[in-house]
């Protein structure tokens, strides 16, 4: 059962959606437009009794993945994340832009650069640039060419927003890296028929 905040809570997430088309649309995905949104974002995610736990129960293993707002065809996809102490994802490429704000605990983004020409199959080596640690009154974005990996730091769950350019569903090919090997492979892409 929602708690009495879930009509909030929507209304909220649909005027957060309407910034975002309104940033986007006038100025495009690059660095400068989504740290804009990300910032809306943040703004939103500092309401955490619009993310109540009764609303977004705990996972039962690493994490999951809660709807708020996915728009239909190739619309944004507005998402409550939620990731357990020590949960890793390696690095790895989106191909669709992505911002991520902190509702409670700590998750580690930590970004690379391509540092090969691509050309070999299969072979792919990153070197590490920076790092962003997302928590309440944080937030991250990226543009659709940068990689990242995180990581959640401490012992409590990882809670966190995550506005994508396309809802999950139509997600492109997934894009991993194994800086250990210097192997890269790709999932297969969403967007079957676009």
């Amino acid at each position: 059962m929602a708690s009495s905040n879930a009509a909030q809570r929507r209304s909220a997430c649909r005027s957060l959606l309407r910034q975002a088309h309104a940033i986007v649309d006038k100025e495009g995905t690059g660095a400068a437009a989504l740290e804009k949104v990300r910032d809306r974002l943040v703004a939103l995610a500092m309401r955490p009794e619009l993310f109540p736990r009764e609303d977004f129960p705990l996972p039962r293993n690493e994490g999951c993945i809660h709807s708020l707002e996915v728009e239909p065809d190739d619309g944004f996809g507005l998402y409550v994340s939620i990731t357990m102490p020590g949960k890793v994802a390696g690095p790895h490429n989106h191909g669709i832009w992505c911002i991520n704000a902190g509702v409670s605990g700590r998750e580690r983004h930590t970004f690379y650069e391509r540092t090969d020409n691509g050309r070999r199959a299969g072979h792919g080596t990153i070197e590490e640039v920076r790092s962003v640690l997302v928590r309440p009154g944080t937030g991250m974005s990226m543009v659709e060419s940068d990689i990242h990996a995180n990581t959640v730091i401490g012992r409590e769950p990882a809670v966190s927003l995550m506005l994508y350019g396309y809802a999950l569903a139509r997600f492109p090919s997934v894009v991993w890296y194994n800086p250990e090997f210097n192997a890269v492979r790709a999932t297969p892409s969403r967007r079957a028929g676009v």
